[in-house]
């Protein structure tokens, strides 16, 4: 699973460009998953009055609204998103808002200043309404991604490959990969190594297999 989040004030594209790169991932072929990380004081997706509501009130942390179309669960706090993306499969999943997650950023803005504001170090790309009026900012691409979401997803492609490649840690169960997101790799790989690194034949950079029966 690969993982890329599109940040940025309020008003400057994201949900525009998040739109953009779904559609043209899945023209690649690709399943895609979202998550909206929403930043408003107050807000709550269940409303006062309706039956779920009630049960949250009476008590129950965990909640879930099963319906002819969709099925919803609402939990009574706010989860961190590493533990939001194990419920994912998908190839790509994008988040849409500065959710904290460790992965490639593209950053919308309006202005030079947004960008200044808002710039971090896994910031690949910008995007959002200042392309329409140059494209580039101190040697990052800046795409507009209503123009040109193929070179967009291009990038994104080679940025989420390239940290797939650093981190490479693989679990499989009966032959089956298991998914993984970014924090649960790195902890097993620390784990591991932790373990071997005093045995005799360690070698720092080489791969370890461990094979468990059983």
């Amino acid at each position: 699973m690969r993982v890329v989040m599109v940040k940025g004030f309020s008003k400057t594209g994201k949900t525009t460009t998040v739109i953009a790169l779904i559609r043209e991932l899945r023209k690649r072929g690709y399943s895609v998953g979202t998550v909206k990380d929403i930043h408003y004081e107050g807000f709550a997706m269940d409303q006062p009055g309706t039956d779920t509501y009630r049960h949250g009130q009476a008590g129950a942390r965990r909640v879930t609204a099963l319906g002819n179309r969709e099925t919803d669960i609402l939990l009574s706090r706010r989860m961190d998103i590493d533990a939001v993306l194990k419920y994912y499969k998908e190839d790509f999943v994008i988040l849409e808002g500065d959710s904290g997650a460790d992965c490639p950023a593209i950053l919308t803005a309006r202005t030079e200043e947004d960008i200044e504001k808002r710039m971090s170090e896994n910031v690949i790309a910008v995007s959002g309404i200042i392309s329409e009026e140059r494209t580039q900012y101190n040697g990052l691409p800046v795409i507009n991604c209503l123009k040109e979401a193929e070179k967009m997803a291009d990038l994104i492609e080679k940025a989420t490959e390239e940290k797939k490649e650093e981190a490479d840690v693989v679990l499989t169960i009966d032959g089956i990969e298991i998914p993984m997101v970014p924090f649960v790799k790195n902890t097993l790989k620390n784990v591991v190594i932790g373990a071997v690194k005093a045995l005799d034949g360690y070698e720092e950079g080489k791969e370890i297999k461990i094979r468990v029966k059983g």
